[in-house]
């Protein structure tokens, strides 16, 4: 089974994520890690994993664009965003990006953990002064100094074992002919 990992980086935060993916999902036969910068691949794995920054509650532009072009394939979605992995933005985030693929393709799983803000996006809203949602305000200062460090080693163990384990559903599923329904 070929898997494809295909992801959009800002910070350097998803690219961790997806390469602790790579290296962590054994049930893969082959697998393949793309960095969308680089150009548009061909989609030629069994399974596609799709990796981005969040962008205004979503998938960046540029994942977005090539997001729609996915059809007929198994697809896990993962994303990283500088703010809390279990709050209700993040949970939008990702679902956000299957909303996308989930017409065409089928959801095999999905994962959202914390990741940093990119410095030139620290800059923007330092612009934004110290009031509203996106502004240096005292309680944004703090929690984009901690999560600076993110993901960390456990969020990337958990994001590699949640596609492995998926990925070992999907496979056995194909061998015994059952239909894979997909999750969302």
């Amino acid at each position: 089974m070929k898997v494809q990992i295909i992801y959009s980086s800002l910070s350097g935060k998803t690219k961790r994520l997806a390469e602790a993916i790579a290296v962590g999902i054994t049930e893969a036969d082959t697998w393949t890690l793309h960095n969308l910068k680089d150009g548009e691949p061909e989609l030629d794995g069994d399974i596609i994993l799709l990796g981005y920054w969040v962008d205004k509650g979503g998938p960046e532009k540029k994942m977005q664009e090539f997001m729609k072009k996915v059809s007929g394939k198994a697809v896990g979605i993962f994303c990283t965003l500088g703010f809390y992995a279990d709050s209700t933005h993040a949970n939008q985030s990702v679902n956000a990006g299957i909303d996308i693929v989930k017409k065409n393709n089928t959801i095999i799983g999905s994962y959202v953990c914390n990741g940093a803000l990119s410095e030139q996006i620290i800059k923007m809203f330092r612009k934004n002064g110290t009031q509203g949602t996106h502004s240096t305000s005292p309680e944004n200062e703090i929690r984009w100094s901690i999560m600076a460090s993110h993901p960390t080693k456990a969020e990337c163990e958990l994001g590699a074992e949640r596609f492995r384990e998926r990925i070992e559903i999907y496979r056995r599923f194909q061998e015994k002919g059952l239909p894979f329904k997909s999750i969302s």
